[in-house]
């Protein structure tokens, strides 16, 4: 049972954030203080957000990195196909 009363003094920026994260959760401020008493991580969700945007960039550069070697050996077998064209042609 919630039964004391605890008097912070912020900074108007500390409220401005603390209200911001309270509605991101939709939580009241009161509540977000409480949880975080408890242990909880607000920030966690951003952690897991940091790491897979680490992971989709790792991704990214595999993926850029297997499209230029594809586009390299198409552009090599188109050249030996219009060379054989060429030849075939010539004879």
């Amino acid at each position: 049972m919630k039964t004391e009363r605890l008097v912070i003094l912020v900074t108007p920026e500390q409220k401005r954030a603390l209200a911001h994260r309270a509605k991101a959760l939709d939580l009241s401020v009161a509540e977000l203080v409480r949880r975080s008493a408890e242990g909880l991580r607000p920030g966690a969700d951003e952690q897991v957000l940091s790491a897979l945007a680490d992971e989709l960039q790792r991704s990214v550069k595999e993926s850029r990195a297997a499209l230029r070697a594809a586009l390299t050996e198409t552009q090599v077998t188109l050249a030996q196909l219009g060379k054989g064209r060429r030849e075939r042609r010539a004879a």
